[in-house]
């Protein structure tokens, strides 16, 4: 090798020398650079970080308490009926010693007056009878449902209330299709009947007790249906009760104000005395017990 090529020769390698040095020493500042710049860095999270996949903690929400139950209504047996031996039979008033006892009985409803009359009984606690029209059971069946629902006794009062004279086919619709109406009303059945005006010998009787209803009469008639004043009507009842009587009243054919009014007065009047209000049901059970 000439001295020119040796001279070119080194010149060459030490410029590849001198650029492999600059090469390692800016890879090693660069290192220190990044190093300090990723330590001004502060970390996102200075604690582990949160589980974003994981629901909120909820917060416990105590259970709401039971629903209170309804009040139950008083039971009531599946039928108005009287002991056997008053089957078939006609009823006037009881005989009863042992006990002061009354019934007061209502006719011609369920009425929008009969609500009244319901109001008066419950605040006295009492009960009664009510014969029904099955024309009203069939207009005012939530009325008649109350009837029952409030202790009382329901009976049967024919459909129209005819007075006149009836074949034994009329006597079978006015009865068995009330019959029926009474318990589409109220879940029950009744043998307990009325004949319309007390008319006993219109066929209409005759055909409820052959088929074993209980023709319930009265003892006590104040005639309310005349719209006579509550001081009358209370005075006729009170001045006539005896344990064992029926009281014939009226909760349809008309206003019944007077007979609310009277009513206010005659029950607390005769428990003044030491009398029981019991429905017919009731009454003829009583009597039954006291001949064992």
């Amino acid at each position: 090798m000439n001295p020119k090529s040796t001279k070119k020769f080194a010149t060459k390698t030490a410029i590849i020398i001198s650029s492999i040095a600059l090469i390692f020493l800016s890879t090693d500042n660069l290192k220190t650079a990044n190093s300090n710049s990723l330590a001004q860095i502060p970390p996102f999270f200075e604690d582990s970080p949160p589980n974003l996949l994981k629901p909120p903690k909820q917060k416990k929400i105590p259970p709401s308490p039971p629903p209170t139950p309804a009040p139950t209504p008083p039971e009531q047996p599946l039928i108005f009926a009287p002991p056997a031996q008053f089957r078939g039979q006609i009823v006037y008033q009881a005989n009863i010693s042992n006990s002061k006892v009354i019934a007061l009985t209502f006719d011609d409803g369920p009425t929008p007056e009969t609500l009244k009359i319901l109001e008066v009984l419950q605040q006295h606690n009492a009960v009664a009878t009510f014969f029904c029209l099955g024309r009203n059971l069939r207009e005012f069946p939530e009325i008649a449902k109350k009837v029952v629902q409030s202790g009382n006794a329901i009976g049967n009062h024919t459909w129209h209330h005819y007075y006149h004279d009836v074949t034994e086919k009329t006597a079978s619709n006015e009865i068995d299709y009330t019959g029926i109406h009474i318990h589409r009303s109220t879940g029950t059945k009744s043998l307990l009947f009325r004949p319309p005006g007390g008319h006993l010998n219109n066929g209409l009787a005759a055909y409820a007790k052959k088929k074993n209803y209980v023709v319930v009469m009265w003892s006590i008639d104040p005639k309310d249906y005349l719209q006579q004043p509550p001081s009358t009507i209370a005075n006729t009842v009170i001045s006539q009760a005896k344990s064992g009587a029926i009281v014939l009243l009226h909760d349809g054919g008309g206003p019944r104000y007077n007979t609310v009014k009277a009513l206010s007065i005659i029950i607390p009047k005769l428990k003044q005395q030491g009398y029981r209000f019991v429905t017919i049901p009731q009454l003829l059970e009583m009597q039954a017990a006291q001949k064992k």
